[in-house]
C-alpha cells in the first residue's frame, strides 16, 4: 500500500439509516428485559485480591432509548449533502418496496422447500416485471411490520466478544428483504458507505486458527458516539469501503457484507479505561477494546425458558463454567460463529419453525429469551451519529429518565401505511 493511501483520511461518519425499536408497546417490555439482563451478569475479580466487578461493565450496557436496527452508516458532512440524502429518502416508494419484499419472502420460502439457492433481494427485485409492480398499486396498503426481539448473539466471536445483540424475528419474513432493498437503494445512490467484506489471502488464512479465519470483525454498523466512530475508522485494520455501489460501474463490485439486523444490548466500545482483562488503556480501538467470554451468556439466553409458552426461566443468573471447551457448543453448534444471527434475522428461524424442526429431529427443545414480543416497527429514520443524553428534569412526563439516551432523527417516515392512506409513509423532518 502506498504512503498516500495510508495517509488518506476517511470521511467522518455523521448519520445512519435505521429502524427505531422503542415505542409505547415495546418500551415497558425492553425496560424489564434489560433490567433482568443486567441482574443476570455474573461478577468476578479481574485480578487476584481485587474487588469483584461485573463480567460485562455497566458502561457497556446500552440505554433502552438507543435500541434500533441499523441498515447503514453515512458521511453527510455538509448541509447540501444532507439535504440530498433527505430528498432521496423522501422520494422512495416504500409501499412498492414492501410489496417487493413480500414477493421475495414468498420466493425464498419456496426456495427453502425446494432446497434451491437463495439470491439477494436486489436480484429478486430486479426480476419483478413492471406489470407486477403496477398491479400492486391497486391493492390495499401492506400490513405493518410486527416483530419480536429474541435470543442473544455475539460479535466478533463468542469467546472474545465486544458486542451482544438480540435478533428481530418477523413471522411474515418480509422485514429482512425490505431492509435489504432499502439498504441497497441508498448504496446505489451513493449515500451509504459500503461495508466491505474483506477478502483473505491464503497466507492470512494459514496463519490463523480455523475459528479466527471464519469469523468476521464487527461491522461499523455498530452504533457508537461520533468521535469514537471516527477513531475506529482511522485505526481499524479492516477498514470499510468509502465508495458507493453503482449499477453503472464497469469495475468489479466489492463484496458488501450481508445485512445483519440486530439490536445491540451491550457494546464495550463505550467502556473507558478498561482494556482486555481489565488493565489500563491509553486509546480506544478494536485492538485494545475490552473483551469477554460470552459463550455462557449465549447458551443461557438461547435456551432460557423451560416451557414452550416462555414464562418460566431455567435460572435468572448466568453461570460461568470457567472456560471449558464445552462452552463453545450448543447442540453441536459452534457459538463462535455469528451466521445464526443472520438467518434468524431473515425470519428463517421463527419460534414456530424452530419448534417444528425440533419435533421432527427429536432434538432438545429450545426456547430463546424474549426481549420484547409482538411490537410494531413504526418508522424508518435517518439519525445523527452519536446518542444524545436526555435531561430528566426537562421532561415532566418522566420519559427522558426512562430512555436516558436517544439518537436524534433528522428525517423519518411512517411505516403505518394504513394511517397514511397507503401513500408510502408520511415524512417528518426535524
Amino acid at each position: 500500500m502506498s504512503e498516500a493511501k495510508k495517509k488518506e483520511k476517511r470521511p467522518p461518519l455523521t448519520h445512519f439509516l435505521c429502524l427505531p425499536l422503542v415505542n409505547s408497546t415495546s418500551l415497558p417490555q425492553l425496560e424489564s428485559s434489560l433490567a433482568a439482563f443486567k441482574a443476570s451478569i455474573p461478577r468476578r475479580a479481574l485480578r487476584y485480591g481485587a474487588p469483584e466487578q461485573p463480567l460485562i461493565p455497566d458502561g457497556a450496557l446500552r440505554p433502552v432509548g438507543t435500541l434500533h436496527l441499523t441498515l447503514g452508516v453515512m458521511s453527510l458532512p455538509t448541509k447540501d449533502r444532507l439535504s440530498e440524502a433527505i430528498e432521496f429518502f423522501q422520494s422512495l416508494d416504500l409501499v412498492t418496496m414492501v410489496r417487493e419484499a413480500e414477493k421475495i419472502a414468498s420466493a425464498r420460502a419456496q426456495g427453502r422447500k425446494r432446497n434451491t439457492p437463495l439470491v439477494s433481494a436486489a436480484e429478486q427485485s430486479s426480476s419483478s416485471s413492471a406489470g407486477e409492480v403496477a398491479k400492486s398499486q391497486g391493492e390495499s396498503p401492506p400490513s405493518p411490520f410486527t416483530v419480536s426481539l429474541e435470543s442473544l448473539h455475539a460479535l466478533p466471536r463468542a469467546r472474545a466478544a465486544t458486542v451482544l445483540h438480540a435478533a428481530p424475528v418477523d413471522p411474515t419474513a418480509r422485514l429482512y428483504p425490505f431492509c435489504e432493498l432499502l439498504r441497497d437503494r441508498f448504496l446505489e445512490a451513493g449515500f451509504l458507505l459500503g461495508d466491505q467484506k474483506k477478502e483473505k489471502d491464503s497466507k492470512q488464512t494459514n496463519d490463523k486458527s480455523t475459528e479466527e479465519a471464519a469469523v468476521e470483525e464487527p461491522s461499523l454498523l455498530e452504533e457508537m458516539p461520533a468521535n469514537v466512530a471516527e477513531e475506529t475508522a482511522r485505526t481499524s485494520d479492516k477498514p470499510i469501503s468509502t465508495q458507493p455501489v453503482s449499477k453503472n460501474s464497469t469495475a468489479s463490485k466489492p463484496k458488501i457484507r450481508p445485512l445483519l439486523l440486530h439490536a445491540t444490548v451491550a457494546n464495550t466500545i463505550y467502556v473507558r479505561g478498561r482494556a482486555r482483562g481489565g488493565g489500563p488503556q491509553k486509546g480506544q480501538n478494536r485492538k485494545s477494546q475490552y473483551t469477554f467470554d460470552a459463550r455462557d451468556f449465549l447458551s443461557h439466553y438461547r435456551n432460557y425458558y423451560i416451557d414452550g409458552d416462555r414464562t418460566t426461566p431455567r435460572t435468572t443468573v448466568v453461570t460461568t463454567s470457567g472456560g471449558g471447551s464445552e462452552q463453545g457448543q450448543l447442540n453441536g453448534e459452534d457459538l463462535s460463529e455469528n451466521e445464526t444471527s443472520r438467518s434468524e434475522s431473515e425470519g428463517d428461524k421463527s419460534p414456530n419453525n424452530r419448534r417444528a424442526s425440533n419435533d421432527a429431529t427429536g432434538a432438545k427443545h429450545q426456547y430463546p429469551f424474549v426481549w420484547a414480543k409482538d411490537f410494531p416497527l413504526e418508522t424508518v429514520c435517518i439519525c445523527e451519529m452519536g446518542a444524545k443524553k436526555l435531561d430528566p428534569e426537562a421532561d415532566e412526563g418522566g420519559m427522558n429518565a426512562r430512555l436516558r439516551e436517544k439518537y436524534l432523527p433528522v428525517v423519518e417516515r411512517s411505516l403505518d401505511f394504513h394511517s397514511d392512506g397507503g401513500t408510502g409513509g408520511g415524512v417528518n423532518i426535524n
